[in-house]
């Protein structure tokens, strides 16, 4: 630690977030509520509130949303009671209770985005480069600027965790996760029913896919306005994933390729697989997709969160694969516990050292959960 963060406070802290997303909305609106000048940069220049799909809202997520006066998270929140398990033909396997809360990533990203102030929130800002010895945050347009404590938010593919941890790359699986959402007005009522108030899986060889409902486009949880969101594990053959994740452009992408730019071939080639062995319900469900995507599975982790004035949060850090259901909470807890760390220390050096032991050991053994969980239990990985 240097003489500088040993001997600085951690209060009144001038603060840089860098990303714009969930991790950075989280630490933005816990940091600014408790007294902290905070600034955040993204780099999109439009909405992100059309990204992503179903997220489970673990405990962490919804106690964010109440402590914070953000929302009351039952209102974009739905609910299940009975985890199902299909067999092909599409009838129940097996039936157990299990309460589970659902919600969507953009109903919560909008309420994120409502709670923190437009006046430093500013998008288009790509932070390009950053100094960790004195909090020195270079931008695409040239502009610089310093700040006591710098939070790498981005993602991922973060810049930061790429220049401060070159050597750390991401370790990917031999399956990948397509995706969808569809509105229930689109499928029939067998299909609702199959999914309504249930968390509903079927696993086949080397393949499992799960779906739940939503709240709506709007954040409505009424029946009627939800969708229903399905994500499905399935084994990489041959050189599938180079031809996967080639995208409509002809640009070979390394993590997903998004709603809408999924080459013809590939997308009629996995409707039909769907068709092939999926039962009835989850196959009408996958017919029925506008636009469904695909994400790679990857495992990812750094050896250490903090770096002198810099932290890696979220997924800039750890990313674990999402049969952990813990991404988006890992980030709400990220934030809170930096908060925590700060408040508790009187120094800022102090603060930073305990926030990065606790959390990377959390991070680390969450990576490890959702590796055994995809590679043992559900026998998907190599």
């Amino acid at each position: 630690m240097s003489q500088d963060l040993a001997n600085e406070p951690s209060d009144s802290l001038s603060v840089t977030i860098s990303g714009g997303s969930m991790g950075g909305l989280f630490t933005g609106i816990a940091l600014d509520n408790a007294g902290h000048d905070v600034t955040v940069a993204e780099q999109s220049a439009g909405d992100l509130r059309s990204r992503g799909g179903g997220i489970v809202a673990q405990q962490s997520i919804r106690q964010f949303l109440s402590r914070h006066d953000i929302v009351d998270p039952a209102t974009i929140t739905t609910r299940a009671s009975e985890r199902r398990f299909l067999t092909a033909d599409g009838d129940v396997r097996t039936s157990t209770s299990d309460s589970m809360v659902f919600t969507s990533w953009d109903a919560v990203y909008r309420q994120l985005r409502a709670a923190f102030p437009d006046d430093r929130y500013h998008t288009g800002r790509t932070v390009t480069g950053l100094r960790a010895t004195d909090g020195a945050v270079r931008f695409a347009d040239g502009d610089r600027t310093a700040a006591d404590l710098v939070v790498a938010a981005d993602g991922g593919q973060s810049t930061a965790r790429a220049q401060l941890f070159p050597e750390t790359e991401p370790e990917f699986a031999d399956y990948v996760a397509w995706r969808g959402v569809v509105p229930e007005t689109d499928v029939s009522d067998a299909v609702i029913d199959a999914f309504d108030g249930r968390f509903t899986f079927y696993q086949g060889e080397r393949t499992l896919i799960l779906a739940y409902c939503i709240p709506g486009g709007d954040g409505s949880t009424a029946p009627g306005d939800r969708r229903l969101n399905w994500v499905w594990y399935d084994t990489l053959r041959g050189r599938e994933r180079d031809i996967i994740f080639t995208d409509t452009t002809g640009a070979s992408q390394q993590f997903s390729v998004s709603p809408g730019h999924l080459q013809n071939p590939v997308e009629t080639r996995q409707r039909g697989r769907a068709t092939e062995i999926l039962p009835p319900v989850f196959a009408d469900l996958v017919a029925t997709t506008a636009a469904p995507f695909v994400q790679a599975i990857y495992d990812l982790k750094t050896p250490q969160m903090t770096v002198d004035r810099v932290c890696l949060l979220g997924d800039a850090a750890f990313v674990a694969r999402p049969h952990t259901a813990a991404g988006t909470a890992k980030a709400a807890s990220d934030a809170v516990e930096l908060k925590a760390a700060l408040d508790r220390h009187s120094s800022l050096g102090d603060a930073l050292a305990s926030w990065d032991d606790a959390r990377t050991d959390y991070g680390e053994r969450l990576v490890a959960q959702g590796k055994r969980m995809g590679d043992e239990r559900l026998s998907l990985g190599s």
